[in-house]
């Protein structure tokens, strides 16, 4: 199995991994040949990539930590704990949601939360995440396929598995990893108040755009603190997922720590350590996931910037065993040769190196010309000359995604 651009697709190719629609229904099940008519309502709903099966990735296997089962009911949960809180914006009105910076005391607005959010399956969903992450192995593969009429609902369970993945690898007993997961996942309920100011826009976000979406941090952990059976500690997720370790992120200036135990409490003017672990999948994720204003970052840029985020965004610990699990270039991930022998030749990886993840074997069957040739295999633990690069499309998409 592999990854490849939506507009690559070779047609009559099977479907590698189920996708799901917004309401965490299956889209296109596993195993189904990717036609013209699929492709195309592929790209309607904003999908960019798809895993297949080919010849090329023959044996080639991605392990997703999550079932299909989970994935969906996940999406379910997150879908119907959205939609109350879009339904709580409306009560409120417009002109309050534009301008509040926090939801209002009222009994109300709470008894309408409490009577609607969808409390049971959010916590069978977060608990699956866990018991499948834990059961999956330590090594983290490619981001989750998400279609931009749905990327909120990906987003939330691809931040909520790669946190829990993060505090395994931090040592977290499973009930705080229960914690964990659940904060993960409800971690941007407040952009329901806020909206989605990328919404149809091909450009960055405006300085108003981003002023806009700063709330939503405070008007999430309002939000989840009306549930009574949602744990305090897992809403503040949702409140400090976008402070910095240098305490100049927002919405309050807290500090995180550059040193992490497992048992680390956090004192006043400081982030929990759920919310610092939370904070590096969230990012992950947003840097590897298409967005309206822009494509997802090939994968060595946007493991560059989260190096660079080290001691100042992201705590420098928590960054060292993040890179310890997650691999630059995962399996089935397509790449480029730069340098040596081979230089230029494409390709895909085909299994982690056993000593440095990073130094891979990869399957080549793309020379520089672009003429397809039989697969072979090369190790990087062993040819030192060569380094990897993601490799480029072989054709831009066209004008309406046609």
């Amino acid at each position: 199995m592999r990854v490849v651009n939506i507009d690559d697709v070779a047609l009559g190719s099977p479907l590698g991994q189920a996708l799901f629609n917004e309401r965490g229904d299956i889209l296109a099940q596993a195993g189904v040949t990717l036609d013209a008519t699929l492709v195309r309502q592929l790209k309607i709903r904003g999908y960019t990539a798809v895993f297949v099966e080919d010849k090329q990735s023959e044996g080639i296997e991605i392990v997703d930590p999550l079932s299909p089962e989970t994935r969906g009911r996940a999406t379910k949960a997150t879908r119907d704990t959205i939609v109350v809180a879009e339904q709580t914006a409306q009560t409120l009105g417009r002109d309050f949601v534009q301008r509040a910076s926090a939801l209002p005391v009222s009994n109300d607005i709470k008894r309408q939360i409490i009577e609607s959010v969808p409390v049971d399956a959010v916590f069978a969903s977060s608990s699956s995440i866990v018991d499948e992450v834990l059961d999956a192995p330590t090594v983290l593969g490619l981001n989750s396929i998400k279609a931009q009429d749905s990327f909120a609902f990906g987003h939330a369970i691809e931040v909520a598995s790669v946190a829990v993945a993060l505090g395994r690898k931090l040592g977290l007993k499973k009930a705080e990893l229960r914690r964990l997961g659940r904060g993960a996942l409800l971690h941007d309920i407040g952009q329901s108040f806020t909206g989605d100011t990328a919404d149809g826009k091909t450009g960055p976000p405006s300085p108003a755009d981003i002023e806009q979406v700063k709330r939503h941090t405070r008007l999430g952990y309002d939000f989840l603190q009306k549930v009574p059976d949602f744990d305090p500690l897992s809403n503040h997720i949702a409140y400090q997922h976008h402070e910095w370790t240098n305490g100049k992120g927002y919405p309050r200036g807290l500090i995180g720590s550059n040193s992490i135990t497992h048992d680390q409490p956090a004192l006043p003017g400081q982030m929990l350590l759920i919310a610092q672990i939370s904070a590096v999948a969230d990012v992950y994720d947003a840097l590897c996931s298409d967005r309206p204003f822009r494509a997802r970052l090939p994968r060595e840029l946007a493991m560059s910037l989260m190096r660079r985020m080290s001691s100042v965004q992201l705590s420098n610990d928590l960054m060292t065993m993040f890179f310890d699990i997650v691999p630059i270039y995962p399996t089935g991930y397509p790449v480029r040769i730069v340098g040596g022998a081979l230089d230029k030749w494409q390709g895909v990886v085909a299994k982690l190196g056993t000593r440095d993840i990073n130094r891979p074997i990869v399957r080549l069957f793309e020379k520089p010309d672009g003429l397809e040739v039989e697969p072979i295999e090369i190790d990087l633990s062993r040819d030192t000359a060569a380094r990897l690069m993601t490799a480029p499309p072989k054709r831009r998409p066209t004008a309406g995604g046609s």
